[in-house]
C-alpha cells in the first residue's frame, strides 16, 4: 500500500480535470493508495475566497469535500519535529541559492511530514519551489543527516496515471 500526502495546489488540479470523478472515486476505494491530509494543508484550502465559483459550483467547498472525501479523516497534525525538519530543510535550501521567501516554509512542512511519517508518496505541481532542484538535494541533505527517507516526488500526471 502506497501512503500518501498531496500538495494544496493537487487539489485544484483535481477540481479541474475531466476526470475528477473517476480519479476520486479511485483513490477512496483503493485498497493500493491511502492519501493522508494535513492540518496546514486544510487550513490552505480554507483559505480560498468563498466567492469563487467554477461551473457553477461553490469552489471553496467543493475543495473541502475532495479533501475530506479523498483522506477520510486521515489527517497528520503539524508537531515541533515536522517544524524543525522544515526549518533544516529552509537553511539548506538557502545555503544551494534557493528563493529567500517565507511563503516556501509551508512547502517544507509538506515534505517534512511526509518524511517523519514515512509516507511512500509526496503529489505537488510546485516546480518553481517544491520540486525545484534546489529543494530537493536541501530535503535529501537533511534526511541523510536525520536518518528520515524522502518520499517520491511525483507531479500530479504521474501520481495520477500510477493510480488510474
Amino acid at each position: 500500500m502506497k501512503r500518501v500526502i498531496l500538495d494544496t495546489n493537487i487539489y485544484g488540479t483535481i477540481v479541474l480535470d475531466k476526470d475528477r470523478n473517476l480519479l476520486k472515486d479511485t483513490i477512496i476505494k483503493s485498497r493500493e493508495v491511502v492519501v493522508y491530509g494535513f492540518s496546514l494543508i486544510r487550513k490552505e484550502l480554507r483559505d480560498t475566497p468563498r466567492s469563487i465559483r467554477i461551473e457553477g459550483i461553490n469552489l471553496r467547498n467543493y475543495l473541502l469535500n475532495i479533501y475530506d472525501e479523498i483522506t477520510k479523516n486521515r489527517t497528520l497534525s503539524n508537531t515541533r519535529e515536522i517544524e524543525d525538519v522544515a526549518k533544516a530543510y529552509f537553511i539548506a535550501y538557502k545555503e544551494l541559492g534557493g528563493l529567500k521567501r517565507k511563503e516556501i516554509i509551508t512547502d517544507f512542512m509538506i515534505i517534512a511530514t511526509g518524511s517523519v511519517h514515512e509516507l511512500d508518496i509526496v503529489v505537488s505541481q510546485d516546480n518553481r519551489t517544491m520540486l525545484s532542484d534546489k529543494a530537493i538535494k536541501a530535503y535529501a541533505i537533511v534526511n541523510k543527516i536525520k536518518s528520515l527517507r524522502l518520499p517520491r516526488l511525483l507531479n500530479y500526471e504521474k501520481f495520477k496515471k500510477e493510480i488510474m
